[in-house]
């Protein structure tokens, strides 16, 4: 049963989507909306711009905007649960998020209280969506839950970077729709703005800006993602999938691959298995009867389980984990002072 679920507030500016889907082998993709993963059952890779983090069942794992991604079941049949946030909504909201990111990834802070609060509230927001509860009570499921994932952000002028609520990305719609036509063949900088009518540096700076990545940085995951596919579905040569996918040979494909994925082409070939083959023919489309009532039933035992703890805690032990956990960060920024000054 497919379970993907869109809602949208015009008049809170609230838009967000959710979907429950088995993972299979890495599908690479990036977007300008937030990622926030629960991992429901199984055990999965997640990969972000060539880091790999490993979560297990229960996990949550948020995603930056216009980070490329992808994620590959460890245990097959894995079942994880994904949110997409636009970065408008916390600007509509007066928040800036060009100072610095989200830092949100359970599987390496396990104790921190916020954790199960926000476990709770994505399983009622699944509930919510399911039962079609009002309007007002989902917005304020939705403050509840991005009040939490604001308290991950973290600001650093090394993560500085412009959002624009949207407007100047409709610009970029002509070369991006041109990259991924095209990215099979040579392509440079000069040849995209001479075919989109703009100068080089602008081409240049709004690729930067509105996506938080270069050109050819576009390019090279357009070819990478066409070549995950490949190797995951064809049994050609890697020679011939990094010819087909743009690269200019063998050695700059692996170079690249390694860079974004952590492994070597033929590495990761070896990992897929005939089970998440089956898996990738319907990611992210649809459920079987039998794991949508599974996770259904986890889910409202979840909440069962759950709804006399969560919002009963001791408010101190929240406290005492803020103040333990700035006194980290201060420690871990004058240790890097330390070590700069050296």
């Amino acid at each position: 049963m497919e379970l993907l679920k869109t809602y949208k507030s015009d008049g809170a500016a609230i838009t967000f989507d959710e979907l429950i889907y088995k993972i299979g082998s890495y599908h690479y993709n990036w977007h300008y909306e937030l990622e926030l993963i629960w991992l429901l059952e199984g055990k999965i890779e997640v990969n972000v711009n060539g880091e790999v983090c490993t979560l297990e069942e229960g996990d949550l794992y948020l995603i930056n905007s216009n980070c490329g991604h992808a994620t590959f079941a460890v245990i097959p049949e894995s079942v994880a649960m994904r949110v997409h946030i636009s970065p408008d909504f916390f600007l509509s909201q007066g928040i800036d998020l060009s100072k610095g990111k989200f830092h949100l990834n359970s599987s390496a802070e396990k104790k921190n209280p916020i954790y199960d609060e926000l476990r709770y509230d994505l399983a009622q927001m699944q509930i919510f969506t399911l039962e079609g509860v009002s309007q007002f009570k989902m917005n304020a499921l939705f403050y509840r839950i991005t009040e939490k994932i604001l308290d991950f952000f973290v600001l650093s002028q090394k993560e500085s970077r412009e959002f624009s609520l949207g407007q100047k990305r409709a610009f970029l719609d002509s070369a991006i729709e041109y990259i991924e036509n095209n990215f099979r063949n040579e392509l440079t900088l000069e040849q995209l703005a001479a075919q989109c009518n703009y100068s080089t540096s602008y081409l240049s700076k709004m690729f930067k800006t509105e996506l938080g990545i270069n050109f050819y940085e576009y390019l090279t995951r357009c070819r990478l993602q066409q070549a995950l596919r490949s190797l995951a579905i064809t049994d050609k040569k890697i020679g011939e999938i990094s010819y087909e996918t743009g690269f200019n040979d063998i050695k700059a494909f692996n170079k690249m691959f390694k860079k974004h994925f952590g492994t070597t082409p033929s590495d990761y070939r070896k990992q897929i298995s005939p089970d998440l083959l089956i898996t990738d023919q319907n990611f992210k489309n649809q459920l079987d009867e039998a794991t949508f009532n599974s996770i259904l039933e986890k889910i409202h035992v979840f909440v069962e389980q759950e709804k006399n703890q969560v919002y009963d805690q001791n408010p101190c032990e929240i406290c005492n984990y803020k103040t333990y956990e700035k006194q980290y960060i201060n420690l871990v920024s004058n240790l890097k002072h330390i070590v700069s000054d050296a």
